[in-house]
C-alpha cells in the first residue's frame, strides 16, 4: 500500500477539509501525508531570490515529500477565481528544487479539492489546468465542499480508494 500526500494550501477551512480527508482514509487503512503548505512559509519565488539566496531548505525537504509520493489530494480555497498564492509558490520552488521542473508530478495521480465561499469551480478548473501542465493524471471526481454543502464522505472515501488503487500500479 502506497501513501497518499495531501497538500493544503489554507490554514482555515481548508485545512480543516484536509485534515477530514486524512481521517477518512486512515479509517480506510490507507495511509497519508498532510503537508501544510502555510506552515512552510516559503519566500515569494523569483529567479533573484533564487539566485541570492538558492533554494531553501523547506523548498528541498518539500520537493523531496513530493518524489516519494505516487498520489496526492490537492486542497486550496479559491481565491479572485483561481489558486491562493501560497500554492503556486509551493508549486514554483518544488519545480526548481528538482532535476526536471516536471519531476515531482509526472505521471502521479492527482485528486482536487476545494472548501470555498465563493463557488469553487474555478479554483478546481485551476489547479487542473496546473497540475496537468506539471505531467499528473487527474481524478475525474472532485471535492467541493461550502459554508451551505458539506462533504459528501461517500464521494471522498471513493477519491481516497481511486488513488489507492491507482497509486499501487
Amino acid at each position: 500500500m502506497s501513501k497518499i500526500g495531501i497538500l493544503v494550501a489554507s490554514s482555515n477551512n481548508n485545512l480543516k477539509l484536509g485534515q477530514k480527508l486524512a481521517l477518512l482514509a486512515k479509517e480506510q487503512g490507507v495511509e497519508t501525508e498532510l503537508i501544510d503548505l502555510v506552515s512552510l512559509n516559503l519566500p515569494l519565488y523569483n529567479t533573484i531570490e533564487e539566485e541570492k539566496n538558492g533554494i531553501p531548505k523547506e523548498a528541498q525537504e518539500l520537493a523531496s515529500k513530493i518524489l516519494s509520493l505516487k498520489a496526492f489530494i490537492v486542497v486550496a480555497p479559491e481565491y479572485n477565481g483561481v489558486m491562493p498564492a501560497v500554492l503556486n509558490n509551493a508549486m514554483s520552488w518544488t519545480s526548481r528544487a528538482t532535476k526536471d521542473w516536471r519531476d515531482a508530478f509526472n505521471e502521479k495521480v492527482v485528486g482536487l479539492a476545494t472548501h470555498s465561499g465563493g463557488g469553487g469551480t474555478k479554483v478546481l478548473q485551476a489547479m487542473r489546468i496546473q497540475f496537468q501542465h506539471l505531467g499528473a493524471n487527474i481524478l475525474s471526481r472532485e471535492i467541493l465542499t461550502s459554508y451551505d454543502k458539506p462533504l459528501n464522505e461517500e464521494s471522498a472515501i471513493n477519491m481516497i480508494s481511486q488513488l489507492n488503487k491507482l497509486s499501487e500500479v
